[in-house]
């Protein structure tokens, strides 16, 4: 893992997670907003438009929980499927 600072960069050998994460943690809710699941997310062009700003979300992270939004159920089924896809292959349960 690499840690950047302003000054320098710290650096530890691998970090190997055999368990996962709980809830409690209070690691859980930065590993949580920066998963890639975002990136997997926006690759879908799923995003819903909202009208007066032209803004493009596709879903929502706050701490431990997302949201998800879509144009249509098609869409929205995609995104799920995206997500149950992604726990998965991480092995971390989200609550579909």
């Amino acid at each position: 893992m690499r840690l950047h600072t302003e000054n320098k960069t710290i650096e530890t050998e691998d970090i190997i997670l055999q368990r996962g994460i709980f809830q409690e943690c209070s690691l859980s809710p930065l590993l949580f907003c920066i998963c890639p699941l975002t990136e997997h997310l926006n690759r879908l062009n799923t995003q819903y438009e909202e009208h007066t700003k032209k803004t493009k979300i596709s879903h929502l992270l706050f701490m431990d929980d997302s949201k998800l939004i879509a144009k249509s159920e098609e869409e929205f089924q995609k995104e799920i499927q995206t997500v149950k896809i992604f726990s998965d292959d991480i092995h971390m349960e989200f609550g579909l």
